[in-house]
C-alpha cells in the first residue's frame, strides 16, 4: 500500500490524509510524489463498491460484509426493523425531575423502573413541535427510515452521527441560546474526520458529495454534531465496530458460499480428470477439453455424450469430508455472527431446532424473542435516547424522549405472566404493594396494599366444607383468646393458617357419597379442561393424516379402474397401505406428544407448589415415544379393517367405481369424525397421566389416588377404583387393582392391562402426601387443580 494511504481497523476507513472522500471515491490520480495511481481494486475499496468478476479465474473478493455476507444484513436488519416500530414518545415531566429520570431509565431496581415509567406513561404529549421532528425528521427521510439508519450505522460502526439543521438544511449549534431544530439526518460515519488539537476535540471534517449525500461538505463543531459511540479501547474519539470481530466468521463464510455456488453452476460436478497412457499433442489436449467443456455448457443442461480416443479415461473426484463440512461450517459462522450482534436465531428465521424443542417450541421461541427486546433492543434504545437527549431538551427542559419498549405485544404478554406469578404469590399472604415491585407489575401503590389476604374457602371432596353449626371436640375446642390475641391474629397470616390448619386436625363428619359428588365431578372437569385445547390439537393433527391418505386412496382407486385391474376382495390392499398410515401417523404426533409430557408434568408440579423449572427426562422421552409406536401404527389396521368391510360389501354387490369411490369417502368421514376424537382423547391422557408420575416421583410425592372419570360413559370399574383409592391412598410405587388388572397410573399398560382398562380412559392420578409422625399415620392431602384447590383431607 503506498505511503500516503492510511487504514483504520477501529473505524473501517482507508483515507489519504489531506483529501476528501468524494475524490477518494473516483478514479484516483496519481498520489503525491507517487508516479503510479492506485490499483482498480483499491479505488473499489476505497469507494465502498463491490468488485467486478469479468475475469472469472480470479474469482470474487470479499469487501462490504453487509452487502455480501447474508448473516450481518440479516442480524442488522431484524434489529433495525424491530427498533424502528417501537414508539418514540415525549413526556413531560417537570424541569426538577426530567434530570432524575434520564438519569434512572437504566436503572435495574423494580421501584425505580416504575417510577420512571409511571412519571413518563401519565404526561405523554402528543402533538407539538418536538413530536412532529420526531414524526418526520426529514423531507427526505421519515421517522421508520431515520431510526433504521440510526440503528444500522450503530451496529455496522460502533457509532452514529445526527446532524441537527434547520428549514434551510443548516447545522444548528445545540449550545446557542435558543436553537431552532426543524430537521434530523443521519449520514454515514465514513465522512466524518474527528479533529483533535492537543488532547481535546475541536471538530468534525464532514466531507459531502451530489451524488452521495444531502448536504455539502464543512467544518463542524462538536456541538453541531450528535454522535453517539460504543467502547472503544483503541480509539477514544470513534467507536469500535463490531464487523471488526465478524470479519473472518463473514469471510469464511463468504468463501464457502462462492464454493458451493461454483458447485451447483457447474451441476454439481467438481470436475474431471482425464488420463492416458501416452503423451498428447496440444492439438489433442485442446481436443479434449473442447469435448469436456461442451458436455458441461451451463446449470440446468444436460450432460452431453462425450467421446475419448487413444485408452484415454475419465476420472471423477469425489467430495472430501472437508468439502462435506461446508454446510455445518455455514451455520457455526450463521451462529457466531448472531451472538455478536445479539440477535437470536429465531429472529433470523431459523428456528427449526427450536420448534422440536421438548419444552415447546413456540415457547422457546417466545423465550428467546422475549430476552432479544430485553436485551439488545432495549440496550440500542437506551443508546439513542441519550444520544439525542440534548435534541429533545433544545425544545423544552422538562420533555423526555423515549421508546415505548412496554407497548410491544410480547412485553404485554411478559407483562400478563408476571401477573399471574404474582396473583399466585397474593393468594399466600404476600401484600400486593410487595407483588408490585417483586414483579414489575407497574400498577400504582394502593392504600391497602400493604395488607395481607389469605383465601379460607379450601374445600374437602367428601364433603361441603365446615358448616358454621359445626363444632371441634371439647378436648381440640381452643380457650378464649383476649383481645391482644385476636387482634395479633388479625394481622398474622401465619397465626390464622395455623389455627385453620388445628381446626381441621379433627375427624370430620362420615362423608355423604351424595354430598361429596358435586366436589369430585368439578375437580375431574377443572382437569379435563386443563387438556381439552391439546385433544383438539390431536384430533386434528389425526384429521389430517387421515385426509392425506383419503386423497391418495381415491387416487389408487381411479388408476386400478383406468388400468382395469380385476376387482377382488383383495382391493384394500391395492388401495391402501397401512404401514404407511401408521408411519405417517407416528410422526405426526410426535411433536406433540413430546410438548404434552411436559406441560402434563408441570402442571402437576404447579398443583404440588414445586416452582423450580422441571423438565422430562430425555431419555424418558424417547422411551414413553417408543412404546406409544406399535399402538398408533395400529390405527392403520384399524383403517384398512373398515375400508376392507365396506369395499368387500361393495364388490359383492357389483357396485360402479363412483360408488365405490362414494363408499371410501363415507369410511374415512366416519374415521375423522370418530375415530380422530378416540385416538386424541386416548393419547392425551396417556400421555398426562405418564407424565404427572414421572413428575409426582420428582417432586417426592409418596402416594397416589385415583379420580374417575364423571362423564356420561364412564366404567363402572374405573368408578369403584376412585371409591377405593380416593378416601385411602397408596403408594407411589404400588399399582392401582382395577377389574383385577394392574395399573401404576390410568392409561398403563406396562403391566399387561387390556385395552378395555386404557382406550378412551379419562381418568387422573391425583398426589397424595401422607402425614406422619414416629411412623404413625395421621391423614392424607390429595391435591387437585392448582395450589389453591384441596380435595381431600382425611384423618385416621
Amino acid at each position: 500500500m503506498p505511503k500516503e494511504l492510511q487504514f483504520s481497523p477501529f473505524t473501517g476507513n482507508v483515507f489519504d490524509k489531506g483529501r476528501s472522500y468524494a475524490d477518494q471515491g473516483r478514479s484516483l490520480p496519481p498520489l503525491r510524489g507517487e508516479s503510479k495511481a492506485l490499483s482498480p481494486d483499491m479505488q473499489a475499496f476505497v469507494s465502498g463498491s463491490d468488485l467486478d468478476d469479468l475475469d472469472s479465474s480470479k474469482g470474487t473478493k470479499f469487501v462490504t460484509a453487509y452487502a455480501q455476507s447474508a448473516w450481518v444484513y440479516i442480524a442488522v436488519s431484524v434489529l433495525a426493523k424491530n427498533i424502528a416500530k417501537i414508539p418514540f414518545r415525549i413526556s413531560r415531566v417537570g424541569r426538577g425531575q426530567a434530570k432524575k429520570i434520564r438519569a434512572l431509565r437504566t436503572s435495574s431496581r423494580p421501584e425505580h423502573r416504575q417510577f420512571v415509567r409511571k412519571a413518563l406513561g401519565e404526561t405523554i404529549i402528543d402533538d407539538g413541535p418536538c413530536v412532529d421532528l420526531f414524526n418526520r425528521p426529514h423531507p427526505t427521510m421519515d421517522a421508520n427510515l431515520f431510526w433504521e439508519m440510526v440503528v444500522t450505522w450503530n451496529c455496522l460502526r460502533g457509532e452514529f452521527f445526527v446532524l441537527p439543521l434547520d428549514n434551510n438544511d443548516q447545522t444548528v449549534d445545540l449550545k446557542s441560546r435558543n436553537p431552532r431544530i426543524e430537521r434530523l439526518i443521519t449520514l454515514p460515519t465514513e465522512l466524518f474526520w474527528h479533529m483533535v488539537v492537543g488532547y481535546e476535540l475541536e471538530g468534525w471534517r464532514y466531507t459531502g458529495s451530489p451524488l452521495l449525500t444531502p448536504i455539502p461538505s464543512e467544518m463542524l463543531l462538536p456541538s453541531e454534531v450528535i454522535h453517539s459511540r460504543s467502547p472503544n479501547p483503541y480509539l477514544y474519539w470513534r467507536g469500535m465496530s463490531p464487523l471488526i470481530v465478524a470479519d473472518l466468521a463473514c469471510r469464511t463464510d463468504y468463501a464457502g458460499a462462492q464454493y458451493v455456488k461454483g458447485l451447483w453452476l457447474n451441476n454439481a460436478d467438481t470436475g474431471v480428470i482425464v488420463t492416458t497412457d501416452q503423451q498428447t499433442t496440444p492439438e489433442q489436449r485442446a481436443a479434449i477439453l473442447s469435448a469436456l467443456r461442451e458436455r458441461k455448457r451451463k446449470a440446468g443442461t444436460a450432460d452431453r455424450p462425450l467421446f475419448l480416443w487413444g485408452n484415454a479415461k475419465v476420472e471423477k473426484p469425489g467430495l472430501t469430508s472437508q468439502d462435506m463440512q461446508f454446510l455445518e461450517q455455514r451455520k457455526a459462522n450463521r451462529q457466531e455472527i448472531a451472538a455478536i450482534f445479539q440477535v437470536p436465531e429465531s429472529m433470523m428465521g431459523y428456528s427449526d431446532d427450536k420448534a422440536s424443542a421438548l419444552s415447546g417450541g413456540g415457547q422457546a421461541i417466545s423465550a428467546e424473542r422475549l430476552q432479544f427486546v430485553e436485551g439488545p433492543v432495549m440496550g440500542h434504545c437506551h443508546v439513542i435516547e441519550c444520544g439525542l437527549a440534548p435534541v429533545v431538551a433544545t425544545f423544552g427542559d422538562d420533555l423526555v424522549g423515549w421508546f415505548d419498549v412496554d407497548s410491544l405485544p410480547i412485553m404485554q404478554e411478559a407483562r400478563r405472566a408476571r401477573l399471574d406469578t404474582a396473583v399466585k404469590a397474593f393468594g399466600i399472604g404476600i401484600p400486593l404493594n410487595d407483588c408490585n415491585v417483586a414483579y414489575d407489575l407497574g400498577l400504582p401503590k394502593y392504600p391497602w396494599g400493604n395488607k395481607s389476604f389469605l383465601a379460607f374457602n379450601l374445600q374437602e371432596v367428601t364433603a361441603a366444607g365446615l358448616g358454621a353449626g359445626d363444632s371441634l371436640p371439647a378436648e381440640e375446642e381452643p380457650k378464649p383468646a383476649g383481645e391482644d390475641d385476636q387482634d395479633g391474629e388479625k394481622s398474622n397470616p401465619f397465626a390464622r393458617m395455623g389455627k385453620l390448619l388445628a381446626s381441621l386436625r379433627a375427624q370430620p363428619p362420615a362423608a355423604d357419597p351424595a354430598v361429596r359428588k358435586p366436589d369430585v365431578v368439578q375437580l375431574w372437569k377443572k382437569h379435563i379442561a386443563a387438556r381439552k385445547a391439546w385433544v383438539k390439537q390431536v384430533q386434528g393433527k389425526v384429521g389430517k393424516v387421515l385426509t392425506k391418505f383419503r386423497g391418495k386412496t381415491l387416487a389408487k382407486l381411479d388408476e386400478v379402474h383406468l388400468q382395469k385391474t380385476a376387482v377382488t376382495k383383495g382391493l384394500v390392499d391395492l388401495i391402501f397401505n397401512q404401514h404407511e398410515f401408521g408411519q405417517s401417523l407416528d410422526q405426526e404426533l410426535n411433536s406433540p406428544l413430546r410438548i404434552i409430557l411436559q406441560a402434563a408434568g408441570d402442571e402437576l408440579m404447579e398443583e404440588v407448589g414445586h416452582d423450580d423449572p422441571w423438565q422430562y427426562p430425555p431419555k424418558g422421552v424417547l422411551e414413553y415415544l417408543a412404546g406409544r409406536k406399535q399402538p398408533i401404527m395400529g390405527v392403520g389396521g384399524t383403517v384398512r379393517d373398515q375400508l376392507n368391510t365396506s369395499l368387500e360389501e361393495g364388490v359383492t354387490n357389483g357396485e360402479t367405481h363412483a360408488q365405490l369411490a362414494a363408499r371410501v369417502k363415507a369410511v374415512f368421514t366416519s374415521l375423522t369424525i370418530g375415530e380422530a376424537k378416540r385416538v386424541a382423547m386416548t393419547e392425551v391422557n396417556i400421555g398426562y397421566n405418564t407424565a404427572r408420575h414421572q413428575a409426582m416421583g420428582d417432586a417426592g410425592i409418596g402416594y397416589k389416588a385415583w379420580l374417575s372419570s364423571h362423564g356420561p360413559h364412564v366404567r363402572p370399574a374405573h368408578a369403584d377404583a376412585e371409591d377405593m383409592y380416593i378416601d385411602d391412598p397408596i403408594p407411589l410405587d404400588e399399582p392401582f387393582e382395577v377389574m383385577g388388572e394392574q395399573l401404576m397410573f390410568p392409561g398403563d399398560g406396562s403391566l399387561g392391562a387390556s385395552l378395555e382398562n386404557i382406550i378412551n380412559c379419562q381418568c387422573v392420578q391425583l398426589a397424595a402426601q401422607k402425614k406422619s409422625e414416629d411412623e404413625k399415620t395421621v391423614g392424607y392431602l390429595v391435591c387437585g387443580y392448582g395450589p389453591k384447590y384441596i380435595t381431600k383431607l382425611t384423618i385416621e
